[in-house]
């Protein structure tokens, strides 16, 4: 099983997880050139992407959809909230959509998918697990907060990619609106390197070895902070960053290291 990046960050998210015969996009929130130009250096083309699993309608995890469907002709699976969300944005999305609900688990391919809900502030937000092969990955980034539903659905995950957004005091010095730190800081914003250290504590307590942290604010947090904030939670918690966890950051705009489980 192999999970690798092309581009996390509040412009653009964009994952890939392989298995077998089957390749899956997470989100496509970037153009299908930066697509391509990622997926070719993992030696793949976006003719080899089976699916794509959206977790939510904003642009920065749908924007490349419309032409990798228009070219591929690529199945796109979501919840019924964000399917409205997409067709809203993309009408011409609409045959190549497969709607569930959230906390639907589904095979696709090698794969066993499972949904379940995030709490973001967008219709039908969710996250997913993928196991296969006796392995399980999860991917759970936009969150408000870790809800008790997201905790339950990633602990065992072999490896995670999870959000480590902003950095509080980072965030309330600065220049962002009011109304826009209000949003981040909500239960219903994004996940505080902090929030994300105890989240990257609790999965380890539960098996996980491999950790990315992803959706990194350019504005509010940095690489340093962000390794720091979840490799001190870490520690205290009796686990070494270095060593027993596989601890790293998700490049913003190209493609990451491959991981294999």
């Amino acid at each position: 099983m192999k999970i690798f990046t092309l581009a996390s960050s509040s412009s653009g998210n964009c994952a890939v997880v392989s298995y077998g015969n089957t390749r899956v996009l997470i989100d496509a929130g970037i153009s299908l050139r930066r697509i391509r130009d990622g997926l070719r250096r993992a030696d793949l083309t976006p003719g080899d992407i089976d699916a794509i699993l959206v977790t939510h309608a904003h642009t920065d995890h749908i924007s490349g959809l419309r032409m990798i469907i228009k070219y591929h002709k690529t199945p796109v699976y979501s919840t019924i909230g964000a399917g409205y969300g997409i067709c809203q944005t993309f009408p011409e999305a609409e045959p190549f959509l497969n709607c569930f609900e959230a906390g639907v688990e589904f095979d696709l391919g090698d794969f066993a998918v499972r949904s379940f809900k995030t709490p973001h502030d967008a219709p039908g937000s969710v996250g997913y697990t993928l196991s296969a092969g006796g392995r399980k990955i999860a991917y759970a980034t936009d969150l408000g907060h870790v809800s008790n539903e997201v905790m339950e659905a990633a602990l065992g995950a072999d490896a995670a990619v999870i959000e480590a957004n902003h950095d509080r005091d980072m965030l309330n010095s600065g220049p962002h609106p009011y109304f826009v730190k209000e949003r981040i800081l909500s239960e219903r914003g994004h996940l505080a390197n902090c929030d994300s250290g105890s989240f990257a504590a609790r999965l380890a307590d539960s098996g996980s070895r491999c950790i990315l942290l992803a959706h990194l604010s350019r504005d509010n947090n940095t690489p340093n902070l962000a390794l720091s904030a979840v490799g001190h939670a870490l520690q205290g918690n009796g686990l070494p960053a270095v060593g027993d966890i596989e601890l790293c950051v998700a490049p913003p705009d190209t493609m990451s290291r491959v991981f294999v489980l």
